[in-house]
């Protein structure tokens, strides 16, 4: 009480309140802020009495006027005025509290209130293009950046991912299930503030490019023959070009919007989405890259400007001299969008192209993966493009809970109804309980099966050249959409909003929409025929179901090793000849060479200025396995190290045709008498190789007794009649065309010379590298090469080696159950990214469907049913059923055909004379 006491009389004494006669205070107001301020809590402690957000704490001051009051020094009245002054300022305290809480919003109102604003911004936006007077102003974009971002509102950026299509509906079940559910995470992973924009585009050729255009260059070509055929070639692909569906491309794009102040901010988020958007395309086999600006602004141009080129450039186009934006570079001259004066379902754009969008309406129960890919096979100009709006679970779940509440109501009025009117009232309309029964199972998908809801929107695109071609084109897709249980409409009068929504920039400004899971929203696969056309590449046959061209760049390959297989009379010697001739036409620096094991590639080098080297008695053709030319750049013992690999696979190969096996003790046999004969060479100081003359003797001068069982082995490519090669090479490889003519050759002398003939080959891929020159190699009878296990080996690390110095190795073989008898052989096979299956044996095709995992419809390619020429090319990730017919009646076809029963025409027969014949 003594501190109590001390408190309250500090407190009056640097307070003193002034007094009438009667003892009561002059002023009449309590100056509670300067008792708060100079006033303790009554126990000695002189703390402020304020909260920690700076509001005075009331109860505190209730409480210290208590302990005051008890001190016994105020007067009766003071002490009334005192109260009532205190619930003065307490009710106005709390009315401040109370205006502040209303002055404050939360993070979700701030949020809900930003996005009200951009909404109205948007619809204020959109409401402005659907009234443009001019085309740039409605066409429905801000800004497009360089980098590919887009501004699309105030408010709105968006990207794109162009991604390529897949085999998805040739492979097996258990892949596409894999596939399905990579397509699922893509849309899973959008955010609910993110909008996407999934569009299949099929562009046509520009009709200068139809039928003319040129695939090689005749003028670059060495002699007239190679001209003369060059145009032939030409001439025949662009016939190929008008077959089916040969000139529209087809293209896929994945864009994406979201809301951001500026364009650095949303970029941040639109790199996280692309990174994970390609690694999911990726796993599936489906390469996807970030579009840049020019390449989204080709894509609108295509769509808005039918049929014209596009020629823009950033640099050129886009300066503070030109003082005109990317719209202006883009847009049309004009789009009537009531074109004749009465039409209201479609618009005209320039050149009198008529354009029609129409909107997807209804969808039936059970969707097919089908579904998108048979309307986009149409060889019709289109785009399919459908907008998912991720919607928060918590939000889905709710909004389907009150749909769910809703028809519950119906049901019970449906219900009661039926009972006063004297109905079973367990019956119920169809219509009525198909929706309970499709609301309770998206419940149970939302809640149970990790789905999400979307908003979804579906377009499709067309146009054409005239009103009555582009009617025929609609009804077409209409029909195919309902064969597929998709309701298509006309959005008649609304072909503005249509028209920027089939745009890719990933802003709808269509309303009508329905609610889909994430099931439904994938099971509109993206991906229609797989087709084949890179740049610079060779042709090799046509898509078996869109006809289109199959061109493929095999330097783009990670691995550009490949395999023509398949039985006799199939089409091998007519595909790789088609592919060898458009290399030496489209790449005339690569060089070529031929191990030709029936002499058929003789024509082909000899008319277009390479050489032949024929093996065989009496034809004077040397080569020596030992020849380091072209490889004098590395020191004598990484020379000697890579021949030591050669001489053990054939003295290998020798000794497993012999019965025999061969030894780690005979392996060191080898190494030692290889590097012996480079001794010997090095001692007649003459600056040649060693022959294999030097191999022997080093052998026969060994002591162990297996040595001269190896000298023994090779005394037949020593003396006699077959030993060709052992002499120093007379083979020119300064042609860039070489065929190795092993027609004459016997067969226990085969292995040998293809080893041999590889040796050469690889000193000479060695010099072409450091002249950036790229090596062809194909290999006829390759099942040979892996027989043995020393020669495999070898093989082995050949094909490895040559992928680093530009080597294209190119392996044919009838016999696929030979060539994959071991693991080793197999793993060779399965390192290759290109293979080229041809009509199969069906012990064959059971073993290729076991090694690639084909499917029943990749299986169908390379049956008994395959025509010759037909089969399935395997190149990266592509796996395309080709229809491999080739024209005859012409100059190539007889150039090509290997067909006994066939008489040639042209009389070509491999001379260097020959004429051109078209």
């Amino acid at each position: 009480m003594e501190n109590t006491t001390e408190s309250r009389e500090t407190f009056a004494a640097s307070n003193p309140t002034p007094q009438g006669q009667d003892g009561s205070s002059l002023n009449a107001a309590f100056d509670v802020d300067a008792f708060v301020h100079a006033s303790g809590d009554g126990f000695g402690n002189t703390a402020p009495l304020r909260s920690d957000t700076g509001a005075i704490d009331m109860d505190a001051i209730s409480q210290v006027a208590h302990v005051t009051q008890g001190a016994g020094k105020l007067t009766r009245k003071e002490k009334k005025h005192a109260k009532r002054e205190m619930k003065r300022r307490k009710k106005e305290a709390k009315k401040a509290e109370k205006e502040a809480k209303k002055t404050y919003s939360s993070i979700k109102s701030q949020l809900k209130d930003r996005d009200k604003e951009l909404s109205d911004k948007m619809a204020d936006a959109r409401k402005k293009r659907d009234s443009a007077k001019d085309v740039v102003n409605y066409i429905g974009y801000n800004k497009m950046y360089q980098d590919g971002i887009c501004e699309v509102e105030e408010g709105m950026f968006s990207s794109s991912i162009a991604f390529d299509d897949t085999s998805y509906h040739s492979v097996r079940d258990e892949q596409q299930k894999a596939m399905f559910s990579a397509i699922t995470r893509l849309y899973d992973q959008f955010g609910a503030d993110t909008l996407v924009q999934m569009s299949v585009i099929n562009t046509p050729l520009l009709k200068e490019e139809v039928g003319h255009r040129k695939f090689f260059d005749p003028e670059r070509q060495a002699n007239d023959a190679a001209r003369n055929d060059a145009q032939v070639f030409n001439n025949i692909l662009n016939d190929k070009v008008k077959e089916g569906v040969s000139n529209i491309r087809r293209n896929r794009y994945l864009t994406y919007s979201v809301t951001a102040d500026t364009a650095e901010d949303a970029a941040r988020q639109l790199s996280r989405i692309e990174v994970e958007s390609s690694r999911i395309l990726n796993s599936i086999g489906s390469k996807a890259h970030l579009m840049n600006g020019t390449q989204r602004l080709s894509v609108i141009h295509s769509l808005l400007n039918p049929y014209k080129p596009f020629l823009f450039d950033y640099q050129r186009d886009i300066s503070a001299k030109r003082l005109q934006t990317t719209k202006d570079c883009i847009a049309p001259t004009q789009i009537d969008f009531r074109p004749d004066g009465h039409y209201n379902d479609c618009v005209k754009l320039d050149n009198g192209v008529y354009a029609q969008v129409l909107v997807m309406k209804k969808f039936g129960s059970e969707l097919s993966d089908r579904a998108l890919a048979d309307m986009a096979d149409l060889p019709i100009p289109m785009a399919i493009t459908w907008y998912v709006q991720p919607m928060d679970k918590s939000k889905a779940i709710n909004y389907v809970r009150t749909r769910s509440a809703w028809i519950d109501k119906e049901i019970i009025e449906e219900q009661r109804s039926a009972v006063n009117k004297g109905y079973d009232y367990s019956i119920l309309p169809q219509e009525l309980k198909y929706s309970k029964e499709e609301t309770e199972d998206v419940l149970d998908h939302l809640q149970n099966k990790n789905q999400r809801l979307y908003v979804f929107t579906g377009l499709v695109y067309t146009y054409a050249e005239s009103k009555e071609a582009l009617d025929t084109q609609v009804l077409r897709i209409i029909s195919t959409a309902r064969q597929n249980s998709i309701e298509l409409d006309t959005y008649d009068y609304r072909q503005r909003q249509g028209l920027n929504s089939i745009l890719p920039l990933g802003h709808n400004h269509v309303e009508i929409s329905r609610m889909f899971t994430t099931a439904q929203v994938s099971i509109l696969v993206p991906f229609a025929t797989q087709e084949l056309d890179d740049a610079g590449g060779n042709f090799y046959g046509q898509n078996k179901h869109s006809r289109n061209l199959v061109v493929c760049n095999r330097k783009k390959l990670t691995s550009p090793m490949g395999f023509v297989c398949g039985k006799t009379g199939s089409g091998k010697g007519m595909f790789t000849k088609t592919e060898m001739t458009g290399t030496i036409f489209s790449n005339p620096t690569d060089e070529i060479y031929v191990i030709d094991r029936a002499g058929e590639y003789t024509a082909i080098a000899e008319r277009y200025g390479g050489s032949t080297y024929h093996f065989g008695v009496g034809t004077g053709t040397h080569l020596n396995p030992f020849d380091t030319v072209s490889v004098e750049h590395m020191t004598r013992n990484e020379q000697i190290a890579f021949k030591v690999d050669a001489m053990l696979a054939q003295a290998g190969a020798s000794a497993a045709e012999a019965g025999s096996n061969f030894s780690e003790v005979d392996q060191s046999l080898v190494q030692r008498c290889t590097e012996l004969a480079f001794q010997k060479a090095a001692e007649r100081g003459d600056n040649l190789p060693p022959t294999l003359q030097d191999f022997y003797d080093a052998a026969n001068e060994q002591p162990e007794e297996q040595a001269q069982v190896i000298a023994l082995r090779y005394e037949r490519f020593v003396k006699g009649s077959m030993n060709f090669f052992n002499h120093q090479s007379n083979v020119d490889f300064n042609t860039r065309i070489v065929d190795f003519n092993l027609k004459d050759l016997p067969d226990s002398m085969l292995v040998f010379a293809l080893i041999n003939v590889c040796e050469a080959v690889r000193n000479r891929m060695y010099f072409n590298a450091k002249r950036n020159v790229r090596t062809w190699l194909y290999v006829e009878e390759m099942q040979s090469m892996f027989a043995y296990p020393t020669v495999l080996n070898y093989f082995s690390r050949f094909s490895n080696e040559g992928r680093k110095f530009g080597l294209l190795l190119t392996g044919i073989s009838q016999n696929a159950t030979a060539m994959l008898a071991n693991e080793a052989a197999r793993n060779i096979v399965l390192n290759a990214d290109f293979l080229m299956l041809l009509k199969q044996s069906p012990f064959d095709r059971m073993k290729w469907a076991e090694l690639l995992n084909l499917s029943e419809q990749e299986e169908e390619c390379i049956d008994e049913s395959a025509e010759p020429g037909d089969g399935l090319l395997i190149a990266g990730n592509a796996r395309v059923p080709i229809r491999g017919k080739f024209p005859s009646g012409n100059v190539l076809y007889d150039l090509f055909s290997t067909n006994p029963n066939e008489t040639k025409k042209t009389g070509l027969g491999g001379k260097k004379d020959a004429k051109p014949v078209i």
